[in-house]
């Protein structure tokens, strides 16, 4: 259709400029200047239709691509003892151990993308990495862990998250106001005392696997679904 307007045009222009030759004047002013122009006479929801249908046909084309490619946000075995809710782009897994409730909470929109393989980057399937945050409360309180899965160094395996900051937070008080440590400037013996600890309460090495396949692939529903609402809207 783009090749058949390109012919066209420079026949278009000749025969415009044709008329405007032979055709006589009214008043000093050429007819062809005072019909209206086709494109004038559409209406204006008709020509913005035409134009964003370029933007339909690529996000459909996306949509095609991507559709598939994630998983639906079911939790896999290794989480299925948490449920879990979401409202939005946040998802809360919850579960009880002994008199405690651990929340894990994280937000789509704040994974950053896994850099694709370099052997095959075209058929490497898209993978974020979460931040989020553990909570642990009882009555006297609840501790906070702020985790991510960026690397923090080359032998780490880059689904097995790490600790950024510890806080805790006492009763009634505003987690946005207890005072958080940085985790790696913690004592050796009790950077391994609080990674047992969590590993006590299934939040250990199969736990942050499972975490990052799963929030990956929640996360690619999202944007599918994303593109699906954008399109539907235009």
């Amino acid at each position: 259709m783009s090749a058949l307007r390109a012919a066209l045009r420079p026949v278009c222009r000749m025969v415009g400029s044709t008329l405007q030759r032979t055709t006589p004047t009214v008043g000093g002013v050429s007819p062809t200047l005072l019909a209206p122009s086709l494109t004038a006479a559409l209406p204006s929801s008709r020509r913005f239709f035409s134009q964003d249908s370029a933007l339909v046909s690529a996000l459909s084309n996306e949509i095609q691509h991507e559709d598939g490619a994630g998983s639906s946000p079911t939790l896999p075995g290794e989480l299925s003892e948490f449920n879990y809710t979401m409202q939005g782009a946040s998802i809360v897994l919850t579960k009880q151990f002994q008199g405690e409730k651990i929340a894990v909470e994280l937000d789509l929109n704040n994974m950053t993308e896994l850099a694709p393989s370099e052997e095959d980057p075209e058929e490497t399937p898209p993978q974020y990495l979460p931040s989020f945050t553990i909570d642990i409360t009882k009555s006297q309180g609840s501790l906070l862990f702020s985790c991510n899965y960026h690397m923090s160094n080359e032998e780490q395996n880059i689904d097995q998250y790490v600790i950024s900051e510890v806080a805790y937070v006492a009763p009634g008080q505003n987690r946005l106001d207890a005072f958080t440590t940085d985790f790696g400037n913690l004592d050796y013996t009790l950077i391994e005392e609080f990674e047992s600890y969590l590993h006590r309460r299934g939040l250990g090495a199969e736990f942050s696997s499972a975490l990052f396949e799963w929030s990956s692939s929640v996360e690619h529903s999202n944007y599918v679904q994303l593109l699906k609402n954008v399109r539907d809207f235009l």
